[in-house]
């Protein structure tokens, strides 16, 4: 059974190998998790870890910053049910919106955010440029970050959705 469990500010270290998934840099990654407005969770079956979430909640707009699963896990419905724990979390929390980004070049990624409900919102052009020489995922080089929406509050209280 998946648990899903915030990581202690003096733990999130651990975090970083699976993040290597979402994100490059151990620099940009450990800004991220030890930034004090943001949560990290651990998604674990028994004493497995599955995956990882970083987000930081506002009322108005929470934004998914990291969401990874480990290779070995893939395909088994895991990063699924973290993302429905993710909407139930906003819920509760009273968000209207949750927002991720990924990169444009980033097509598995894009079909999974849009099938777990959420929709095309607006680009941050340039937004790979950080990155001291060109990278490609699937043929296609990195420059823009797409964000995409989900809005909570048109959400029916209890979600099955994704």
């Amino acid at each position: 059974m998946l648990s899903i469990e915030v990581v202690p500010s003096k733990e999130v270290t651990i975090l970083v190998p699976i993040l290597h998934e979402a994100e490059e840099g151990d620099e940009r990654i450990l800004k991220v998790i030890e930034d004090p407005s943001t949560t990290a969770y651990l998604a674990q079956v028994g004493d497995n870890i599955v995956g990882a979430v970083v987000v930081r909640w506002t009322p108005a707009e929470s934004e998914i910053i990291y969401i990874a699963t480990e290779p070995a896990w893939r395909g088994q419905g895991y990063g699924k049910a973290i993302m429905r724990w993710i909407i139930k979390e906003a819920q509760r929390r009273g968000t209207a919106e949750i927002i991720v980004g990924t990169a444009n070049a980033g097509l598995d990624q894009i079909a999974f955010y849009q099938k777990c409900g959420f929709r095309m919102d607006s680009v941050r052009k340039n937004f790979f440029d950080y990155f001291p020489a060109p990278v490609y995922e699937n043929g296609i080089r990195l420059q823009d970050m797409l964000i995409l929406k989900l809005v909570v509050a048109d959400l029916p209280d209890e979600t099955t959705h994704p």
